[in-house]
């Protein structure tokens, strides 16, 4: 399926925004080349973790550096409310909880963390409409910055130097520096529809759906060329075990992938390794020069 683009008259609309910036004039899109999959497999569940807290919509979910608390978005579709929350990795204790919506823009994506500084997307919930990618403090979830992105996106992985995010379904993956110049566009052709995305250090790491099954995909990037994939399969509850947010840490993969109650399923990892410190990559855009972005 080709993405959504939107018509010149709505992308004028959108300029007069802020909301169009480098994506009005795009160069011709990459296709991405799936090929060499090796199979990887499902590691043993260690614990459940019960989070305790209402949140409707799960949508994204990431540790912070000791892994002692799991940061998780949601929408309240509802309230039309996004939410960004904090719980205690160990039992599922709810310690903080903002709202995170932008006007129209209420649905949160799949989230990053690098240092101290948690990075998530908010966007309409449509498939072509807009978002803004928020950067958060660890510590007190206030909003540090953020930029638009005329287009949808629904998860966000944190490299050491720049940002990857994909559209609704996956149709697209972009690359944007700190401050939100846009220096990729590749199309994405396989058939995965990516939920949540997670940087190893190397590579990209995509939890999501084909059709009715779950995978955890190893992509390199911006290739997008497929290395590994792990076939899941689901919870108690019937629900596909990538429906929704995936993260790595150290040697345990997180599930997250049902609405209230939520649980998240923690297995072993066996996948590629990950590293806490992600290692600059080649081709990178030119590192950010700010380390605590200015408050809006």
């Amino acid at each position: 399926m080709t993405p959504d683009h939107p018509p010149a008259s709505r992308r004028a609309f959108l300029a007069l925004l802020g909301l169009a910036g480098s994506a009005v004039f795009r160069p011709a899109r990459p296709a991405a080349q799936q090929v060499s999959v090796r199979s990887g497999s499902l590691g043993p569940l260690i614990r459940t973790v019960t989070l305790n807290g209402v949140l409707d919509h799960p949508q994204g979910i990431t540790t912070s550096a000791d892994g002692a608390t799991l940061f998780v978005t949601s929408v309240l579709r509802k309230e039309q409310k996004g939410l960004l929350v904090a719980f205690r990795a160990s039992d599922g204790m709810l310690l903080q909880r903002v709202e995170v919506q932008d006007g129209a823009r209420y649905h949160p994506g799949g989230l990053g963390r690098l240092g101290d500084a948690l990075w998530l997307p908010v966007a309409e919930y449509r498939r072509t409409s807009t978002s803004v990618v928020q950067c958060r403090d660890v510590k007190t979830l206030a909003v540090r910055s953020s930029f638009p992105v005329a287009d949808h996106i629904g998860a966000v992985a944190v490299t050491s130097g720049a940002l990857i995010g994909c559209n609704w379904d996956a149709r697209a993956f972009y690359e944007w520096t700190f401050e939100g110049k846009e220096s990729k566009v590749v199309e994405h052709d396989g058939s995965a529809r990516y939920q949540d995305l997670h940087w190893t250090g190397e590579a990209l790491l995509a939890g999501g759906l084909i059709g009715d099954q779950g995978v955890v995909d190893l992509l390199e990037w911006p290739s997008l060329d497929l290395r590994e994939r792990i076939v899941v399969g689901q919870t108690d509850r019937g629900v596909v075990l990538t429906a929704e947010g995936m993260a790595v840490r150290g040697s345990e993969l997180l599930l997250m992938p049902e609405d209230d109650p939520t649980r998240v399923f923690v297995h072993t990892w066996t996948g590629a390794p990950v590293t806490e410190t992600p290692l600059a990559r080649p081709n990178e855009p030119e590192r950010s020069l700010f380390r605590r972005p200015v408050p809006l």
